[in-house]
């Protein structure tokens, strides 16, 4: 490096103990560095030679080394829309410092991703499509990756088994608050939704499926969401943190994905809309028919007032009362536009 310090921080948001411990790492590199700032979770690296992204992993360097080597395979197999590791002078690809694993890549200039814009989302669900085709084989006897490949019934038994305590504790509770009272009336009709969820779970050959899927060693993003998609101002679009992957069938991203766009004000749950955006992945990599009962289980599922119930019960997350009532009535509100969403999928997937 050939700046000191207290110019490369100047007027940065970085604390002066970050600069030591950055001050070590960047030495590792060959860099001719300018500045060096604060991006969100990560440290963008000005030179003179372009800008660079200096990731920091927690007690992550498993976690690092897998990210890489399947930054690796994809660019390997033609897929550039991830960032480029970088090596260090030594020759190692990454840095341990501690507690803490370092690793450098290139730096893209683009912004999140914005999911009120249509064209974004469909934009969004063929950059998945072309991941699930071009990670599809990566394997590596020295990495550990998680494989939740046959794990899916068994997620939506226990996520059932909460549901059927909460029920039985706000039963017993004496003293219920408004936000209790509501949950309490609406509980009936989500174990009743979870219990079709896993009906249909069973009768979509998902075992069968999965069985074909392990072979064919299929990896999943399971984080999916615009925080991790970049588009850049040619429109180039990029996926990033690849840390969360694991083995999974790829219908299982794409139920994670369109759950959330579904809940959105703008798509609420119009299933027009949905025909239109799955379509988009469909056209790159084929989704067959029992995907698409996998797909309605998934949809159909109450995920969000599970999820709400498990952060306000178990949890214990010290949200005010009113933003607890806000989330759930919002669910509820939500609630007559899914039923007709499942109504028209049923009917037009033929389930």
């Amino acid at each position: 490096m050939s700046k000191c310090l207290k110019y490369i921080y100047e007027s940065s948001n970085i604390t002066f103990f970050e600069q030591i411990e950055l001050d070590k790492i960047l030495r590792e590199y060959d860099l001719n560095i300018i500045k060096v700032e604060k991006v969100r979770s990560v440290y963008k690296i000005d030179t003179f030679n372009g800008s660079y992204c200096l990731k920091k992993i927690g007690n992550g360097q498993k976690r690092a080394i897998k990210s890489i080597n399947i930054m690796e395979y994809l660019r390997m197999n033609g897929f550039y829309k991830v960032t480029k590791p970088i090596y260090c002078i030594s020759g190692d690809i990454v840095i341990q410092r501690k507690n803490s694993t370092y690793y450098l890549t290139n730096w893209i200039n683009a912004n999140e991703v914005d999911f009120n814009e249509l064209e974004q989302v469909s934009d969004s669900i063929c950059l998945l499509a072309e991941f699930h085709e071009k990670a599809k084989g990566f394997f590596s006897k020295n990495i550990t990756i998680k494989n939740n490949i046959g794990k899916l019934p068994r997620l939506y038994n226990d996520y059932l088994k909460l549901l059927n305590k909460l029920k039985e504790n706000l039963e017993n509770r004496p003293d219920k608050s408004i936000f209790d009272s509501i949950y309490y009336e609406n509980i009936d009709y989500f174990i009743n939704q979870a219990e079709q969820a896993l009906y249909i779970l069973k009768k979509s050959d998902y075992n069968k499926l999965c069985d074909v899927r392990k072979k064919e060693l299929y990896l999943c993003h399971d984080s999916f969401y615009y925080q991790n998609i970049l588009k850049d101002d040619k429109s180039n679009y990029f996926i990033i943190d690849l840390e969360s992957c694991l083995y999974d069938l790829p219908v299982v991203d794409i139920g994670k994905f369109m759950r959330r766009i579904m809940y959105r004000k703008n798509y609420l749950w119009n299933f027009d809309l949905f025909k239109m955006i799955i379509s988009k992945y469909a056209a790159i990599k084929e989704i067959n028919e029992n995907e698409y009962k996998i797909l309605l289980s998934m949809l159909m599922f109450p995920y969000k007032f599970y999820k709400l119930g498990k952060k306000k019960y178990i949890k214990k997350k010290k949200w005010k009362d009113e933003r607890f009532l806000k989330k759930l009535n919002n669910v509820l509100v939500a609630e007559e536009s899914k039923k007709l969403f499942i109504k028209n999928y049923m009917d037009y997937y033929g389930q």
